[in-house]
């Protein structure tokens, strides 16, 4: 059976709940789309293949798990009028490992395509004032922005 948007959103949801960014990146299809239509600094807006996907969430997390412990994922699923086309918003809860202060955010918004089974786009809304809020590292981040600005 091929698995619908509603399950790979769901294993999506496990899957960071686990911070397994290579496993998030199992679900894509070989020749995927990852996009961040609001910048991040230092990030790529725009990621092609499952490949470059895994690459770029595995560097990109691997410090989380010095700074956090995700105790959980929650996810809100809406569906769109294509079958093959999903939101889906999710809050992150945890505890910041250097003051033991738990933490929960909105961690951004999602817009997820599947074709059987696989996830062929995904539009990630990041939220990254509250992951740095959540991470300690908001000075890092409003540095980044402020190198934007010229």
């Amino acid at each position: 059976m091929v698995d619908t948007p509603c399950d790979i959103a769901e294993l999506m949801r496990q899957r960071l709940a686990k911070a397994d960014m290579a496993g998030f990146a199992d679900l894509f299809a070989a020749d995927a789309v990852f996009e961040y239509p609001f910048e991040v600094p230092g990030w790529p807006p725009v990621i092609h293949g499952r490949d470059e996907i895994r690459d770029h969430l595995v560097a990109t997390r691997s410090h989380l798990g010095n700074l956090i412990e995700i105790t959980g994922v929650d996810t809100v699923v809406h569906d769109t009028a294509d079958p093959d086309v999903l939101v889906f918003e999710l809050e992150v809860a945890g505890i910041r490992k250097a003051t033991g202060a738990p933490f929960r955010f909105a961690s951004g918004v999602g817009i997820l395509t599947v074709r059987e089974g696989e996830a062929v786009r995904y539009r990630d809304y990041t939220n990254p004032l509250g992951s740095a809020v959540a991470l300690g590292v908001l000075p890092e981040l409003l540095a980044g922005l402020a190198s934007l600005a010229g």
